[in-house]
């Protein structure tokens, strides 16, 4: 009985010592607040390491378009607007802030855990020759550097047809063949579009496989001279079954 009395004892002497801990007793940890950046990507591609934009594939664009992505944080939302800290790394890029581009914006509203960037590109100068930003992450009084992987965001574009990236390693080559700037040009005119889809959707680009040879066919029967690209070779573009996957 004793034994039990002073087990009895014990268990409420720890109870009042917790009890008599309160919380600003107990130092809590909070991360520094921590910024990062994002270009959605599109179909099984969440996010993409940069973008591209031709102005040709736009025709109803005259003078300017709008690329966004996202500034998205670790940590906790405020009440409050908060500044994002946006760093052109020079070296790498070409575009002249206020001749080719102007960020529009660089204030993550109050509440919210991430926000759309927008940044304003100009057609203005840009005719058969692209220009590159790259944007990187800079500390602010409000945020530090997040993710290494996602610390910078990379735009290129220009008023010309832009080979994409990874054209030559995906199956946008076994899609469509050798790129060219002409051939390009017909692939999207031809299927309506503005943009390729995922290189991972093999079944969209076997539709838009057999959409532009079509297209080229109707186009030889009805012209003398067989389409040509900029390099004076006849664009040809062979079926495609969607085996060979990326590279």
């Amino acid at each position: 009985m004793k034994a039990i009395v002073k087990a009895c004892s014990l268990v409420l002497s720890l109870g009042f010592l917790l009890s008599a801990c309160s919380e600003k007793d107990i130092p809590g940890y909070e991360n520094d607040p921590r910024m990062f950046f994002q270009i959605p990507g599109s179909g099984n591609i969440a996010v993409r390491d940069s973008l591209m934009y031709s102005f040709p594939a736009h025709p109803k664009v005259i003078e300017a378009d709008t690329l966004w992505f996202n500034a998205c944080i670790m940590g906790n939302a405020t009440p409050y607007d908060r500044e994002i800290g946006i760093k052109i790394n020079t070296e790498k890029t070409t575009a002249v802030e206020g001749v080719n581009f102007k960020i529009a914006s660089k204030v993550l509203p109050a509440n919210a855990f991430k926000v759309r960037i927008p940044i304003v590109i100009y057609k203005t100068g840009l005719k058969d020759k692209s220009v590159r930003l790259q944007l990187e992450v800079q500390d602010s009084k409000d945020f530090k550097i997040g993710y290494n992987r996602y610390n910078k965001a990379i735009f290129i574009w220009g008023d010309k047809y832009l080979k994409p990236d990874i054209w030559d390693i995906s199956n946008y080559k076994n899609a469509f063949g050798t790129f060219s700037e002409t051939k390009y040009a017909f692939i999207l005119n031809a299927c309506g579009i503005t943009d390729l889809p995922d290189q991972a959707d093999i079944v969209m680009l076997g539709y838009y496989n057999a959409a532009v040879r079509k297209a080229i066919s109707e186009y030889n029967a009805s012209h003398a001279i067989p389409l040509k690209d900029e390099f004076g070779m006849d664009i040809i573009i062979g079926p495609w079954s969607g085996v060979g996957g990326v590279g």
